[in-house]
């Protein structure tokens, strides 16, 4: 589900990008963390 949303949520995309580069993790990496699972909640919630 994560990854759909990340694949068509640009809202979602944007944030999960920032991060990546702010942490310096790959998507898959940060796809499991805590903390993007929450945005992914918060950026599907509409």
């Amino acid at each position: 589900m994560i990854e759909n949303e990340y694949r068509h949520n640009k809202r979602f995309w944007e944030y999960v990008e920032k991060y990546c580069s702010t942490h310096g993790c790959t998507v898959d990496e940060a796809l499991k963390h805590e903390v993007v699972r929450q945005a992914c909640l918060y950026y599907t919630d509409v």
